[in-house]
């Protein structure tokens, strides 16, 4: 039967604090301090509560047996709805890093543990086959020196940490140590050295993350010496514009700008040493919403902008339209809030293919996700991290890619087919639609789907057992126009 894709009902719209803009700025903080600061404001971590698992699932593969491993690796951060890690795809997601235990500097131990000691997180995603982390956050730079300065607390936190994974039955430590000032760059080095010998000493099938920034501003961290080290590095791949921002931009831009994705990617992580087999590209699940002065691209800001999660973006863009940027491969849209503009750049599930799509293309360990939750129960960003990891779509990462200029079919696979093959279509905007299968008369021989569809990387199933061998035309139908593949059946 073909996959539906449902709306969820609750939109969750996050704001977030005032920082900087795309130069290095001492007043800019990433998006993981910034939100959950928001959050611990608002945010009882006393009113969590601890709910049975779940029934054991039915667990779903999306990667073959043998083959190697690409890690999706996403947070699951304290503020999402209770039961939000159910509607997670884990055929896809091969780590979770529940978000967080926060450090206290005064001595090492925790100030909070976010409900790590009682969250059913961690017993579901077992029974799904997918890791569960602990992430550890530091923010600030006096805190971060307050610790890596000292190697008593450095020892109360390891061994608290490997207590916590323990009683947990945790699959490891992720570090989210941010703001880190360059004269602790070595102290950094000595602590992840540390860490890992002492969780490994006690737990030796323990992974150990870190999360970096982008961009290595100052040479403030020794990520070739750091990879060396850990398992595997997360480069948090966005914020390369953010709320203080002087012009509207695009939060993680895979080209195009004089910093980007690919930049990144290459000069501060592979050209310093780091393996590709150790290092995973950090995706964001949200965009920037601003205030500007008009609606052209890229609009001067007059005001602070606001993080907007993916699902917030859906009734917005559902309500104005949205332009994919062909330059940077981020979507954007502007719009009126009564009389004055506003500028959106986002992401939805073409801009998050293109950004999988290079990350394997580059043999990349994976992609990392920030943050999880923010789909609400929708698949098509599930849907094109899939494709990808399967091969059912790929590209150039050119602007002439099917999908940038409006809906179409992006694969159909296998090709020949025998009994079934999943179409992968991408629909630029909400909108009635079908897909129709004709034989090489032209005749119409079935419409396998048809309704209404918000916009994202959808898939459909033809069923070929009912087809004669031969040649045959799948066509998308959209207000659009259609969009064609050719496909063969080979029968039994």
């Amino acid at each position: 039967m073909p996959r539906r894709i449902t709306l969820a009902a609750v939109i969750a719209v996050l704001t977030c604090l005032p920082v900087a803009a795309q130069e290095p700025d001492s007043l800019f903080i990433g998006i993981h301090q910034a939100e959950s600061q928001y959050y611990s404001g608002v945010f009882d971590t006393a009113s969590l509560r601890s709910i049975a698992s779940p029934g054991t699932p039915v667990t779903l593969k999306s990667r073959k047996e043998g083959e190697p491993a690409f890690l999706v690796y996403g947070w699951h951060p304290y503020w999402a709805s209770d039961t939000a890690f159910l509607h997670y795809d884990y055929s896809v997601l091969t780590h979770i890093a529940y978000f967080s235990y926060e450090v206290d500097t005064e001595t090492g131990s925790y100030t909070t543990l976010r409900g790590w000691d009682i969250t059913p997180v961690i017993d579901y995603a077992h029974q799904q086959g997918v890791k569960v982390m602990l992430t550890v956050t530091n923010f600030g730079s006096d805190r971060n020196i307050a610790l890596l300065t000292d190697t008593v607390k450095q020892r109360h936190l390891i061994n608290t940490l490997i207590y916590q994974l323990k009683m947990r039955n945790g699959d490891g430590v992720n570090f989210d140590f941010e703001s880190v000032p360059a004269s602790m760059k070595a102290n950094m080095v000595s602590f992840c050295r540390r860490a890992v010998r002492g969780i490994k000493a006690e737990l030796p099938q323990a992974e150990i993350s870190l999360a970096t920034p982008a961009v290595n501003w100052s040479d403030a961290w020794d990520l070739n010496a750091l990879a060396d080290i850990c398992d595997y590095l997360i480069m948090m791949g966005y914020n390369y514009y953010w709320s203080g921002s002087t012009t509207a931009g695009p939060v993680a831009p895979l080209r195009g700008e004089n910093y980007n994705i690919t930049r990144s990617i290459q000069e501060d992580y592979l050209d310093a040493g780091v393996p590709a087999s150790r290092l995973l590209l950090g995706m964001p699940w949200y965009g920037y919403d601003w205030p500007v002065s008009s609606s052209f691209r890229k609009a001067g800001t007059t005001g602070t902008g606001s993080s907007r999660t993916y699902i917030a973006t859906i009734p917005m863009v559902n309500a104005n339209g949205k332009a994919f940027d062909n330059d940077t491969g981020v979507p954007w849209m502007s719009y009126q809030n009564d009389t004055r503009w506003r500028q959106m750049w986002f992401e939805d599930s073409l801009s998050l293919l293109l950004k999988t799509d290079f990350a394997k293309k580059k043999n990349l360990a994976g992609v990392g996700i920030w943050a999880l939750s923010y789909e609400a129960g929708r698949h098509e960003l599930w849907n094109g991290m899939k494709a990808v990891i399967e091969g059912t779509v790929s590209s150039d990462g050119s602007p002439a890619m099917p999908g940038t200029g409006g809906s179409e079919i992006l694969s159909l696979n296998p090709n020949p087919v025998k009994d079934k093959a999943l179409v992968s279509f991408y629909l630029s905007r909400p909108c009635a639609m079908s897909i129709a299968i004709y034989d090489s008369g032209g005749r119409l021989v079935e419409v396998t789907e048809q309704g209404s569809l918000p916009p994202g990387m959808m898939t459909s199933e033809i069923d070929a057992e009912k087809l004669a061998p031969g040649i045959y035309f799948c066509v998308l139908y959209t207000g659009e126009g259609r969009s064609v593949r050719r496909f063969s059946v080979t029968g039994n």
